[in-house]
C-alpha cells in the first residue's frame, strides 16, 4: 500500500496527493511550484515542503507552502509485535500534524512564507488542516 517503502507505493502516494493538491491550486488560477522548485525554509539545512503557492493572500505572509504526508491506520511496532496490523486509536493525524509544523512552520515564516500540513490516511482519513486547504483553494 501507500506506506510501504518497500515497494514504492509511499512514494507514488505521497507524489499523486502532492500533484493533485497543486493542480487544484492552479485550477484556482494560483501561480504553484512543486518539487525542488519550492522556497526551502531559513533554517540551515534549506527544508523544503512539497508544493508552494505564490502569492497566496494571507495577511502577513506572500506565499503558502505544504508539506503532504500519508499515515498509516494501522500500527506497525517492532517492539510490541501484539499491535501490528491494529487499528491506531491514538490521534495520529494530529501527531503527523504537529511534527510537520515543529519542521517548517516557523522556518518558512521567517521568509514570509506561511506553512500548512497536508496530512491524511492511506484509508481516506483527512487532516483538519489540509481539509480546509482543499475547501478554500476549491472555493476561490
Amino acid at each position: 500500500m501507500f506506506t510501504c517503502k518497500k515497494h514504492g507505493g509511499a512514494i507514488a502516494g505521497h507524489d499523486h496527493v502532492m500533484k493533485v493538491s497543486a493542480q487544484l491550486a492552479r485550477n484556482s488560477g494560483l501561480r504553484v511550484r512543486i518539487n525542488h522548485k519550492v522556497a526551502t525554509t531559513a533554517a540551515d539545512n534549506n527544508k523544503q515542503g512539497d508544493v508552494q503557492a505564490i502569492e497566496f493572500g494571507i495577511p502577513r505572509y506572500d506565499d503558502l507552502a505544504w508539506d503532504v504526508s500519508l499515515v498509516s491506520d494501522r500500527i506497525s511496532s517492532s517492539t510490541q509485535h501484539c499491535l501490528n496490523g491494529k487499528l491506531q486509536l491514538s490521534d495520529y493525524l494530529n501527531a503527523r500534524a504537529r511534527i510537520k509544523h515543529n519542521r517548517y512552520k516557523s522556518d518558512y515564516a521567517a521568509k514570509n512564507i506561511t506553512f500548512a500540513p497536508a496530512i491524511l490516511s492511506v484509508a481516506g482519513k483527512i487532516h483538519p488542516e489540509f481539509l480546509r486547504l482543499l475547501c478554500v483553494l476549491a472555493d476561490m
